[in-house]
């Protein structure tokens, strides 16, 4: 292991490609979705018919970045827009059947890595860890706002 760095954002950083890098590579093959597209499964598994904007915000992605996506997936045969019945100018998101059977394939693997990247930690470890990420989340969210 490599002597102390308090370089976080570096580090979190680094983490992050490494974990997305390996999670995209995974993920595209089971199930031909990329990790940011899993994630817009896995959103659209808890809440399915939500509007697109929920979805933007509940992904944190901007409109256009969302609307790509939804359009990917939607190509890929993955999800339905639809518009809303109660305001035109609204889009409700749906899962397919294959939408759904690809976000449990996803929802397997990340679970598995997720245990993976909980390899021989404590749980007093993964517990402090888990309360730092969370703590800059809140900071830097909190921020935008």
């Amino acid at each position: 292991m490599k002597p102390y760095d308090d370089r976080l954002i570096f580090l979190i950083g680094q983490a992050r490609h490494s974990l997305f890098t390996h999670l995209d590579r995974v993920l595209v093959k089971r199930a031909g979705v990329t990790t940011a597209q899993a994630g817009v499964l896995f959103y659209l598994m808890a809440d399915d018919g939500c509007l697109l904007l929920a979805l933007s915000r509940g992904m944190q992605l901007d409109k256009s970045a969302i609307t790509r996506m939804t359009a990917r997936l939607e190509r890929k045969g993955l999800i339905e827009r639809r518009p809303c019945p109660r305001d035109g100018r609204a889009v409700r998101v749906f899962l397919t059947a294959a939408g759904r059977r690809a976000g449990e394939a996803c929802l397997s693997r990340v679970k598995t890595t997720n245990t993976a990247i909980k390899e021989n930690f404590w749980p007093s470890e993964i517990e402090s860890f888990s309360r730092v990420l969370q703590t800059i989340i809140q900071r830097f969210t909190e921020e935008e706002r």
